[in-house]
């Protein structure tokens, strides 16, 4: 997968150092779409994920902040997202959302998504092993 990094010099760093492993670990590193990772500080939460579709893009926002561990694990959650529309489970609709067939309003409790169920459950893990020595 193709990437371009709008960020700070050592943030860009960072998220440079992190990125391979966690594409290869969600199975993008051989994905045609490019990712476009924006670190954002007027970004309200501390991450979101737009597909753009269309361009075969995946655009990936950030909010700032000091915490390198909160960064990374941020970056995982949201790579997460990534894969799940990479690879069709999650499909964003006027109204909601699809995943894997199943339509969810965008009144669902946020924690009761199942993609973000997932996200939650994976981003740990991939950050940890992407720090691995």
């Amino acid at each position: 997968m193709e990437y371009h990094i709008e960020a700070g010099p050592r943030t860009r760093r960072y998220i440079e150092a992190v990125l391979p492993s966690m594409l290869t670990q969600l199975g993008l590193d051989r994905s045609r779409k490019l990712l476009i990772i924006k670190v954002d500080p007027d970004l309200e939460e501390l991450g979101t994920t737009v597909p753009l579709t269309g361009i075969d893009t995946m655009l990936v926002v950030l909010k700032p902040t000091r915490n390198w561990m909160n960064l990374g694990v941020t970056l995982a959650h949201e790579l997460t997202h990534v894969a799940q529309f990479a690879k069709g489970h999650l499909k964003p609709t006027a109204k909601g959302r699809l995943w894997k067939g199943k339509f969810y309003s965008n009144s669902h409790p946020y924690l009761e998504q199942p993609w973000e169920i997932q996200a939650f459950a994976n981003q740990e893990i991939v950050f940890r092993r992407a720090i691995e020595l």
